[in-house]
């Protein structure tokens, strides 16, 4: 995931610590470094270090205890690379829960629409007075703890897809299946409770003082707690929500499922509420962060499965009204790409193995990537159609987002010839080639409509193309290291050694955007197309097949915008533009 490095940069660029601020540390570069790192190499080692970072900085310990928070860390991979073997479908959560916390920074980063949406939530003073006050500070902490738990119940889940497997299979000489079983418990509320250390009074006076409502519920129960923030987030009935989430248990084991981030959501609650106890945070650090990221994650499955049914009947789910849900939701979704099959069905299907992202503040794409193989055809669609049911997305982004799918493999065959040109055999563009082509394609979506909002995309995945566009962009990305290297430089991954070139300057842009549109007239008459005066796609007729001297100005504006773009496009697959070094 190297390409999403520049809006992981962006993110810590804009970042404030506090403790490095205050206390002189250097926490920021500390977790931005394991976040590199980890986008550099996804393995369980990085992931680790990322957790590791991140709680050492904000201090996730138990003093005086032998746990700490990242034993629950450890305790998912354990389960998952040991007892999922058993069950058909089964995917890594360890690795998966680091990539969802980079994809959150990354859309943060990029989207002002979500910022504000957050900022108008989680940053009023008149609220919660203790927020952060360095920028972007609250965001981060708060993400960080939803994202990174939010599969910390999952083994639970586990457990019971391997009873309800064993079972049947136990069963399948007599012909049965479906044998359904469910946890029971003697004494749920012994989950259902936060240790009180602390006189009860002192610890929940604070949230009694804000909220009138809540003096119906137990501020010791983790399950009370959420049900007054859905109560308050989305204005619906206490008593009623309180009522189902009561009955939760219940209701899982009569419909044969379990809802682990209903589980994940108490274990954040119960372990946090007694490290608050036992350390020197004040209560409100408890019941306003922490109970945000606990309710999101909670709502990252129960939402849909929930509160989209009667009796609440609530449509798609607003930023404002829960921005870190909004946000779990659509990352937590989107998440697909290099993670672990341990289920015995899904280790036989085809699995993302990268991603290609554009965000901005108006449009999201992502395509995925597969080295051999097809995800199913329904796979985009379905995507597509289930975030745009659940989530208001076009609040966020105004016009719209697209998932596609391609296969590296059919873009190798496709590409061939490109590859085995041999100027470009030794370059790093040989790995980025695919990834810097589907780029190019999403740059040129973002083109088309700042010049025609009202008009709807032709090709809004890459994998829409047919092959001679898919051709074009992939010369595209070809010839984008050949220019590099006419004006002297070099293209290596960001963070190399060396001075960038940020912005092309103009006399080289001229002489580039000459060449480029020289590449493009070839292009085209391979493929049969002829000069005309009136365009015609297709009967492949097109007017600017002329020496670039000849063309209006507004078409050479065109390719020298082309070359202005190639440090940014670059960025988004993680690469740089670099001055050579003698």
């Amino acid at each position: 995931m190297k390409n999403l490095s520049k809006y992981v940069n962006s993110f810590f660029d804009s970042l404030e610590v506090y403790e490095d601020i205050a206390e002189g540390h250097n926490y920021k570069v500390y977790m931005h470094q394991a976040l590199l790192e980890f986008l550099q190499n996804e393995t369980k080692e990085t992931a680790f270090a990322v957790y590791k970072s991140f709680f050492d900085s904000y201090r996730f310990t138990m003093p005086g205890k032998d746990k700490c928070f990242i034993d629950l860390l450890d305790a998912l991979l354990e389960y998952e690379q040991s007892a999922a073997t058993l069950i058909d479908r089964q995917r890594d959560h360890y690795i998966h829960s680091v990539n969802t916390f980079i994809l959150g920074l990354c859309i943060y980063s990029q989207n002002s629409n979500f910022r504000s949406a957050f900022d108008h939530v989680n940053l009023d003073k008149s609220i919660y007075e203790l927020s952060y006050d360095t920028l972007h500070e609250e965001f981060f902490y708060r993400w960080g703890i939803t994202s990174l738990f939010h599969d910390i119940g999952y083994p639970i889940e586990i457990i019971g897809k391997q009873i309800n497997k064993f079972l049947d299979f136990a069963t399948s000489l007599e012909g049965r299946s479906g044998i359904k079983s469910h946890l029971a418990y003697d004494n749920f509320e012994e989950l259902n409770s936060i240790m009180e250390i602390a006189p009860k009074k002192a610890f929940i006076e604070s949230y009694y003082q804000s909220y009138d409502s809540c003096v119906y519920i137990d501020l010791l129960k983790p399950v009370d707690l959420l049900a007054h923030k859905f109560h308050l987030a989305f204005d619906i009935d206490l008593k009623t929500i309180k009522s189902a989430l009561d009955s939760y248990v219940c209701y899982m084991a009569q419909y044969g499922f379990i809802d682990h981030g209903f589980y994940s959501a108490i274990i954040v609650l119960k372990w946090y509420g007694y490290l608050v106890q036992i350390s020197d945070y004040q209560p409100e650090h408890f019941f306003y962060p922490v109970l945000d990221c606990a309710s999101a994650i909670l709502l990252h499955n129960y939402y849909r499965n929930a509160l989209m049914k009667p009796p609440y009947n609530l449509g798609a789910m607003s930023p404002d009204a829960h921005p870190l849900a909004f946000l779990l939701i659509l990352c937590d979704e989107l998440q697909e790409w290099n993670r672990t099959a341990y289920g015995i069905l899904d280790r036989k299907r085809t699995q993302a193995d990268d991603v290609t992202l554009t965000i901005t503040d108006k449009r999201l794409d992502v395509t995925y990537l597969t080295e051999s193989g097809m995800l199913p055809e329904s796979f985009a669609a379905e995507k597509e159609d289930l975030l745009s049911g659940v989530l208001g997305i076009k609040a966020v982004f105004a016009d719209g987002f697209s998932v596609g799918c391609e296969s590296k493999y059919a873009l190798r065959e496709l590409a061939g010839e490109l590859k085995n040109h041999k100027c470009i055999t030794s370059r790093p563009l040989l790995d980025m080639l695919e990834n810097l082509a589907i780029a190019i394609h999403q740059q040129y979506n973002q083109k088309q409509l700042e010049l025609f909002p009202n008009k709807p995309l032709e090709y809004p995945n890459f994998s829409d193309l047919p092959d001679t566009l898919k051709y074009s962009n992939l010369r595209q990305a070809r010839l984008k290291a050949d220019l590099i290297e006419l004006a002297g430089w070099e293209m290596r991954p960001i963070g190399s050694a060396g001075e960038v070139v940020s912005e092309i300057p103009e006399d080289i842009v001229e002489v580039l955007a000459m060449i480029e549109h020289e590449a493009w007239v070839k292009e085209r008459t391979d493929f049969g197309w002829i000069y005309g005066v009136a365009k015609s796609t297709e009967k492949k007729i097109s007017p600017y097949l002329v020496p670039y001297d000849d063309l209006p100005e507004e078409i050479k504006e065109i390719d020298r915008e082309i070359i202005r773009k190639m440090p940014y496009l670059l960025g988004i697959i993680g690469m740089a533009v670099y001055v050579i070094q003698d």
